[in-house]
């Protein structure tokens, strides 16, 4: 009877071990596949990254218009790329290298410089040429890119002075290297002061450019955006102001771009 007792003791224990193992073993495994199912779901998570919308070039500026946010897995995501809330951080900074549509920005596609790459821009047979203006030439500094203006050249003629136009309707494409598409990046980090203007222009209008600046001032006059209207001056002299005489209308002459720099 009393072997009987620690037989059954003995297999009571046993049952009991072998359930006790058998739970902390299916637990050990529980949690272990739940853990390397959490990893794997934080692998594929997606991560919002900036993406180019088409086919990039060096010297594009990354905008709203260059590029998109999108998803990628983060098993998938390079350690270089540009996330979504690293966006305002590199706006209208200038790719160095080739980025295909749909492809993430890397850090390393950028380039350092934040005026890098903006010969790029000009269009063919097209000049960039710099001349430098005052806080009243500028309009007090508050020229802003996309504006227009048309400008005006004052030199004496005949022992005379007179004042005619030299370029009209010229679209403002940046103040300083501030565009529109990198103003916050420049204005965090430079301000939006400048002291030169920087003309895209022709050959031609590059010599005009030049001996106007030689042979007397230039004065810049800021446009209202909808104004298409040419100048209905052909000159200005000392004898029209006094005598309120009209002048005819002129010939529209072509526009030009402009890029405003010396920061």
């Amino acid at each position: 009877m009393k072997g009987t007792l620690i037989t059954v003791l003995m297999v009571a224990g046993a049952l009991g071990a072998g359930s006790s193992a058998a739970y902390f073993a299916n637990d050990y495994i529980d949690r272990s596949v739940e853990k390397r199912r959490a990893e794997i779901d934080s692998q594929y998570a997606p991560a919002k990254v900036v993406v180019a919308s088409a086919d990039l070039r060096p010297g594009t500026f990354l905008s709203g218009n260059t590029v998109a946010i999108r998803e990628v897995p983060r098993a998938f995501l390079h350690s270089d790329a540009v996330l979504a809330d690293e966006w305002t951080g590199v706006a209208g900074r200038v790719l160095s290298h080739v980025v295909r549509s749909g492809e993430p920005v890397l850090q390393s596609h950028l380039a350092q410089d934040v005026g890098a790459g903006f010969s790029s821009q000009l269009h063919e047979g097209m000049r960039a040429l710099t001349f430098p203006v005052d806080d009243e030439s500028s309009i007090a500094g508050m020229l802003a890119p996309n504006d227009r203006i048309d400008i005006f050249f004052t030199t004496s003629a005949n022992n005379e002075s007179v004042t005619l136009p030299l370029l009209t309707n010229v679209p403002v494409i940046a103040t300083g290297v501030r565009t529109s598409t990198n103003a916050a990046y420049i204005d965090e980090r430079r301000g939006s002061e400048y002291t030169t203007v920087t003309v895209s222009v022709s050959p031609e209008d590059v010599a005009k450019i030049a001996h106007a600046q030689d042979a007397g001032k230039i004065t810049i006059t800021l446009r209202q955006p909808q104004d298409e209207a040419p100048i209905a001056l052909t000159r200005v002299t000392k004898a029209t102001l006094l005598n309120g005489n009209r002048i005819a209308t002129t010939r529209p002459r072509a526009r030009v771009e402009i890029i405003l720099g010396g920061i």
